[in-house]
C-alpha cells in the first residue's frame, strides 16, 4: 500500500503528463505573450541599481565557481554593498536581451515567460534601509513594498529556522505567479514553475560565490503564514522558494 506521500507524488506526475496539444516553448508571439513583470505603483518610488556592465569584477572561471560552491548557514556581520545586491538580482532575474518579444533573462524560463517576482528582505546593504522590496527586472531598480504583518520579522517566523533570515545580510523570496506560463502550457507549466526556481536560485549561488558570499536555499517554510507576510493571495501569486545570502565568516 502507497503512503500518502507517494499518491500525492504520483497524482502530481499524473495531472501534468505532456499533452499532444500542449504548445512547444518556441510558439510563443509578440501578440501572445501575456505581462512577464511586475509594475512600479503610483505611490512606490523608483530606488535605480548600478548597471551590471558597469560593475568592474574581477575574473574567474565558472569551473572553479561550482567547484568550491556551497550552501552557507553562518555569515558574518558585514553589509552587502548595493552593487554586490545589484549583480544577484541581474544575474538572478535581470535582462539579458530586450530586441525581441518576449524578452530573455539571465535564467532560463518556458517560452520565456518568466513567471516569477523577485522580493528581498533587506538587513544589512549599504545605502538601502531594512524592510522588503520588490525587484523590476525592465528597469533594474528595486521599490519598497509595504510590511503587512511584521515585515522581515514575520517571513523569518514562517521558515522553520528562522534565525537564517535574521542574520542574513538579505533573503531573495521568490514568487510564483502561475497564470504567466499556464496559460501557454497548461498543467505542464506546473512542472515548469518548479524546475525554473531552481534555475534562478543556482544562478544566485555562483554569482554569490563569484562575490565572496555565502547563500543558503529555503524550502522548509509554512505557506500560509510566509504568503500573509507578503501580502500574497496563495493562488495567483505564492512564495515558491527563498535563499539567504550573507558575507562569509572566512
Amino acid at each position: 500500500m502507497e503512503t500518502p506521500d507517494w499518491h500525492t507524488g504520483r497524482s502530481f506526475l499524473k495531472q501534468t503528463q505532456l499533452q499532444e496539444s500542449t504548445p512547444s516553448a518556441g510558439t510563443v508571439t509578440a501578440t501572445d505573450t501575456p505581462k512577464v513583470c511586475g509594475t512600479c505603483e503610483p505611490s512606490q518610488v523608483l530606488i535605480p541599481l548600478p548597471q551590471a556592465s558597469e560593475i568592474p569584477m574581477d575574473p574567474m572561471l565558472l569551473s572553479d565557481i561550482m567547484e568550491i560552491r556551497r550552501t552557507v548557514r553562518d555569515y558574518s556581520d558585514e553589509p552587502l554593498m548595493k552593487w554586490e545586491l545589484s549583480l544577484m538580482l541581474h544575474y538572478t532575474q535581470g535582462v539579458s536581451e530586450t530586441g525581441g518579444a518576449p524578452h530573455l533573462r539571465n535564467a532560463p524560463s518556458a517560452g520565456a515567460l518568466h513567471p516569477f517576482e523577485t522580493y528581498i528582505v533587506v538587513n544589512r546593504v549599504e545605502g538601502l534601509e531594512p524592510g522588503i522590496y520588490r525587484y523590476l527586472p525592465l528597469d533594474h531598480a528595486l521599490v519598497k513594498e509595504t510590511c503587512h504583518v511584521g515585515g522581515g520579522e514575520a517571513v523569518a517566523a514562517a521558515c522553520r529556522r528562522s534565525e537564517l533570515i535574521l542574520k542574513a545580510a538579505v533573503t531573495f523570496l521568490w514568487i510564483a505567479v502561475p497564470d504567466r506560463i499556464l496559460w501557454k502550457f497548461g498543467p505542464r507549466g506546473w512542472r515548469y514553475l518548479f524546475i525554473e526556481s531552481g534555475h534562478v536560485c543556482q544562478n544566485l549561488y555562483l554569482i554569490a560565490t563569484a562575490l565572496g558570499c555565502g547563500t543558503c536555499a529555503i524550502g522548509s517554510y509554512r505557506d500560509d503564514e510566509m504568503n500573509c507576510a507578503l501580502g500574497l493571495d496563495g493562488e495567483e501569486q505564492f512564495c515558491i522558494y527563498l535563499a539567504t545570502v550573507g558575507k562569509r565568516k572566512d
